[in-house]
């Protein structure tokens, strides 16, 4: 038995060893990726990684927050009854109250029931602070010719300083109407309420519900 496994030693050997290279071909074949192989493979995952990175972006632009609004100088006009009248730059988000302020503030006989200080202001904007006592003056009053707002005392018309051409802006009042008006508070002093124009010659009551939303006598 000896004998026999030292002749076909050598032979027993060599095909053990040729099966284990062919095992081991088959194996790299199966298991192990050619090079054309690692690179598609490279190639996907940068792919998928590229891919992965796109979306992140996407998802965080649908985040981001808008951008916070810049502080733009405005500038306002703030007349009537404040220790410094006059036209002052003030920034956008900035209220009535701030003008106020930066105006120095109401004098003793201002009607701040009138003024309406939590208001926005707007460029342009006029902000009118009237006394106790001034009559027809509507609660706002502020104006800016970028806002549809508008002021009640700075759009009427003041029976008691207004020009002949500006009196004939109003409802129903022609030249003939307007010069009866200026020779009225000539002769009789000025109005002391907007009720006084039905004395008038040419007024009614019918002229004055035309045109009471139209005229003031506030100084």
């Amino acid at each position: 038995m000896k004998e026999l496994w030292y002749v076909h030693k050598t032979k027993v050997l060599i095909v053990i060893g040729v099966f284990v290279l062919f095992c081991f071909f088959i194996w790299s074949r199966l298991y192990v990726p050619t090079e054309t192989q690692a690179e598609q493979q490279v190639s996907l995952l940068m792919e998928a990684a590229e891919a992965e990175m796109e979306e992140d972006l996407e998802i965080n632009d649908g985040k981001q927050e808008s951008p916070q609004p810049i502080n733009i100088e405005v500038l306002i006009d703030i007349k009537g009854a404040v220790f410094r009248p006059g036209v002052y730059k003030m920034k956008t988000g900035d209220r009535v109250i701030d003008a106020v302020e930066t105006a120095g503030g109401f004098l003793d006989d201002a009607d701040t029931r009138k003024v309406n200080l939590a208001s926005l202001l707007t460029d342009e904007m006029v902000i009118i602070v009237p006394r106790e006592g001034d009559e027809e003056v509507g609660e706002v009053l502020i104006k800016s010719s970028n806002s549809p707002e508008t002021v009640s005392a700075a759009s009427k018309v003041n029976i008691n300083s207004a020009s002949e051409a500006e009196l004939t802006t109003l409802t129903g009042v022609g030249p003939a109407k307007a010069k009866a008006i200026i020779d009225y508070r000539t002769d009789h002093g000025l109005f002391k309420s907007i009720e006084e124009i039905m004395n008038v010659t040419g007024f009614g009551e019918k002229s004055f519900e035309k045109l009471k939303d139209e005229i003031t006598v506030a100084n």
